[in-house]
């Protein structure tokens, strides 16, 4: 019954997994000045996430057509990459989201030990599933076995700590509660994913027991299902339409910067003092300046910050001036 619902929720999982692969693609293909690395990372992560999917439900057939618990070491590396290439893109989506990206506010070296830690996870990955392991995710006693479950557990940590890491700064600059909430959401079903299977693999590669005789429950289907969910609910509602050009009907080309927060103003309904405060927050003057400079509380400014971010369907200052620079 359980092996039942376990593929029913594989092949649910991967449709819905496409879908969100397919409505990024068509976002992808206009032609504007949006942030192409935001959909990048969101096509890569979904791509990760499906092939995960995709993978685990061929493994489970194979050992139920055939009765043997077993992999091959391209079938395995597969695995462990797809997990590091997973949470190495949706940490990329989570940066241009939140306008955080290492590439533009990071220093050299913070991005070279950013980088360097995720190259260093992927090589240990290849040997230690490729090299370290033989049949099942199992080990031979000794050196193979202490240090594979060394690697197992560099990765799990590793994994986890840049995943929440990177979702800690993004919420410091994400002001929309929903995309919080689903982002963190997601965040969190991707930590405890990778951390579960993390466990079942040490499990697998000390127990002297056969697969078989493990009883090891992996709810990595369910995991998917909930995360591909959330992810195409997060796409449409974010759409992100901030970041594509309006439509030449919608607008009659406000020449100058003045002329533009004007109409933004108009067109989504601002208040006089929230069309002040987007001005300046456009100009770069972060919330303690604009409330000294309006001679108003830091509370008062967050409070108009979060009405602007709302009413434009926004989640960060990039995003602000991403859309009053629009020509059209």
């Amino acid at each position: 019954m359980f092996s039942d619902v376990l593929f029913f929720t594989y092949i649910f999982a991967g449709f819905v997994g496409l879908i969100v692969i397919l409505l990024v693609l068509i976002l992808k293909k206009y032609k504007s000045d949006g942030n192409h690395k935001l959909l990048a990372s969101m096509r890569n992560f979904m791509v990760c996430t499906a092939m995960i999917d995709a993978l685990y439900f061929y493994i489970d057939y194979h050992v139920l057509v055939s009765g043997h618990h077993e992999t091959s070491p391209l079938l395995r590396v597969l695995d462990i990459c797809l997990f590091v290439g997973q949470v190495y893109f949706w940490c990329g989506y989570m940066r241009e989201k939140s306008g955080t990206g290492i590439s533009r506010s990071g220093a050299r070296t913070s991005r070279f030990i950013y980088y360097g830690l995720f190259a260093l996870s992927l090589i240990t990955s290849v040997i230690c599933y490729g090299f370290l392991m033989n049949d099942y995710y199992r080990t031979s006693e000794g050196f193979s076995r202490n240090a594979a479950v060394a690697v197992e557990i560099f990765l799990g940590i590793f994994l986890t700590a840049v995943n929440l890491w990177t979702l800690h700064g993004a919420l410091q600059q994400l002001v929309q509660k929903l995309t919080r909430r689903f982002i963190t959401m997601i965040s969190v079903f991707i930590a405890v994913n990778g951390t579960w299977n993390a466990i079942l693999v040490t499990e697998l590669m000390t127990s002297h027991a056969g697969p078989e005789a493990d009883g090891l429950l992996d709810p990595t289907a369910f995991f998917i299902f909930i995360t591909n969910i959330l992810t195409v609910v997060l796409v449409l509602r974010e759409d992100f339409s901030a970041l594509f050009t309006m439509p030449e009907q919608q607008i009659e080309e406000p020449q100058s910067t003045e002329m533009r927060l004007d109409y933004i103003a108009q067109a989504h309904n601002l208040t006089r003092r929230e069309r002040e405060v987007m001005e300046l927050a456009y100009e770069g003057l972060t919330n303690p300046e604009i409330a000294e400079e309006l001679t108003i509380s830091r509370y008062t400014v967050k409070h108009h910050m979060h009405n602007i971010f709302e009413k434009l369907d926004i989640s960060t200052r990039i995003e602000l001036v991403h859309l009053v620079n629009q020509s059209k």
